[in-house]
């Protein structure tokens, strides 16, 4: 979970809050919500607005008519919070087993920069 201080507090069930904690996606609201962003064939991200902001309500656990109250530049950085969740550097997960493989090892994934020049 990830807290952002909100430049303008907003009424959640007639309580003013001014700090907004959004919890990480789970793969049934991917599946629902879509991923929050794009990539242009330059390899510029582009924001998902619709996807973004369908999200917030329920990360957040506030009603739409509260997700309405938050001011632009609040919104923004939600947004990019929530982007933040797919593509932070997050710890990776090592298992407990006795795998030799290394985290990382193996056939490697072709990244959109591969076709860029």
């Amino acid at each position: 979970m990830t807290s952002i201080a909100l430049s303008k507090p907003i009424k959640v069930h007639n309580e003013t809050i001014s700090v907004l904690d959004i919890q990480e996606p789970t793969f049934d609201q991917v599946e629902k919500y879509g991923i929050p962003f794009s990539y242009s064939e330059r390899g510029d991200m582009r924001l998902d607005t619709r996807s973004a902001l369908a999200y917030l309500p329920e990360l957040t656990g506030i009603p739409r008519s509260s997700a309405q109250q938050l001011a632009l530049h609040d919104v923004f950085v939600a947004s990019m919070t929530l982007v933040g969740f797919f593509t932070s550097a997050q710890n990776s997960a090592v298992s407990d087993d006795d795998s030799t493989t290394s985290p990382g090892s193996g056939a490697s994934i072709p990244s959109i920069y591969d076709s860029v020049p």
